[in-house]
């Protein structure tokens, strides 16, 4: 019994990154050459990496909603659902923008982020 309960907990931890994992659409795509916003580490689905990418912070970058989007969908993909949340917090109030997305369609960096905001928020069942 005790096997089966601990077999059913490490499945639902290992599905509990996937269920907020970057989704194809909410990662923004710029053609920048040096590859400054990890957007290929995550559609790969490597959040640890992008993390390390996008974590350290440039001056230039401190306000820039697509790294602030996507540090948020790195967060998301490793569980720091906290910092995930800050992260997209901070792209809504950042100065708006066009993002060019994974999917190719254009968005406002605002739009995004209220839409990866929702992503976050738990559902409850209703009795």
């Amino acid at each position: 019994m005790k096997k089966a309960a601990a077999m059913i907990g490490l499945a639902l931890v290992a599905m509990v990154p996937g269920v907020a994992c970057a989704e194809p659409d909410n990662v923004v795509v710029i053609g920048v050459p040096d590859g400054g916003l990890a957007a290929k580490a995550l559609l790969a689905g490597d959040f640890s990496k992008a993390v390390r990418k996008l974590q350290p912070m440039r001056v230039d970058g401190a306000n820039d909603p697509a790294r602030l989007i996507n540090l948020g969908n790195a967060y998301a993909g490793v569980g720091r659902m906290a910092d995930a949340r800050e992260a997209y917090r901070s792209a809504r109030f950042a100065p708006d923008t066009m993002l060019v997305l994974a999917n190719g369609t254009e968005e406002s960096s605002r739009d995004v982020a209220v839409r990866a905001l929702g992503r976050l928020n738990p559902h409850y069942a209703m009795r």
